[in-house]
């Protein structure tokens, strides 16, 4: 099997259902992912979604996360954010990993498969060599083979890179402003406008039924 020796780590949190800032936030995660940015992994540490949000609603929380999926997100922390129902239905869709409190995502970067690499929700003593917790935490730091991620804002993208040449070290770790002038991605706009469309088409189909 054969094994990464350095993993870089980008990842945002607290979208909130902002859904227009995801077209230029793919833009700049793509300028972010540069070659010397070994193994990228892309990751969302919850709150993608917000019940005041109309297409949050109607989707039962899912609209967020089908964008990220087409974004290329290898995992996201759907904690609190889906009931079963909705989970399932999001799992038949997507390929990102969906991690709670009952599932975690083993690494997977083709054409490198390494499941003592984990991403979870709170750190086990498992064998896991490295654990990347899913949740925001006051600062980046290792403890013992736990990765702990500083928590960013919406508009934010968060870094840490990591050598797994033995114990796991952190060797950088930032926050990365997106620019104001960032231009949108027209694919994920589109892919946005079809979420929308979708969520007001559910609302309209909602409202008949109970006018009915």
């Amino acid at each position: 099997m054969d094994e990464p020796l350095r993993i870089t780590l980008l990842y945002s949190a607290n979208i909130a259902g902002d859904l227009a800032l995801l077209p230029r936030l793919y833009t700049f995660l793509r300028r972010l992912q540069a070659p010397e940015r070994q193994n990228t992994l892309l990751l969302d540490l919850g709150r993608s979604c917000s019940a005041a949000i109309l297409h949050c609603r109607e989707t039962g929380g899912r609209s967020t996360l089908i964008v990220l999926d087409g974004m290329g997100y290898h995992a996201a922390n759907i904690a609190g954010a889906l009931d079963r129902e909705n989970r399932a239905k999001l799992a038949a869709i997507v390929t990102m990993g969906l991690v709670d409190e009952t599932a975690d995502w083993l690494y997977h970067v083709p054409p490198i498969h390494d499941p003592s690499i984990r991403v979870r929700l709170r750190p086990r003593d498992d064998g896991a060599r490295l654990q990347i917790i899913l949740a925001p935490a006051a600062s980046t730091r290792i403890e013992g083979t736990a990765l702990y991620l500083q928590a960013v804002g919406a508009g934010h993208v968060g870094e840490a890179v990591v050598d797994l040449r033995g114990a796991p070290c952190l060797l950088r770790a930032c926050v990365h402003p997106m620019p104001p002038d960032t231009p949108p991605n027209p694919s994920i706009a589109g892919a946005v406008e079809f979420v929308e469309a979708e969520a007001r088409f559910f609302a309209r189909q909602a409202g008949q039924t109970r006018t009915t």
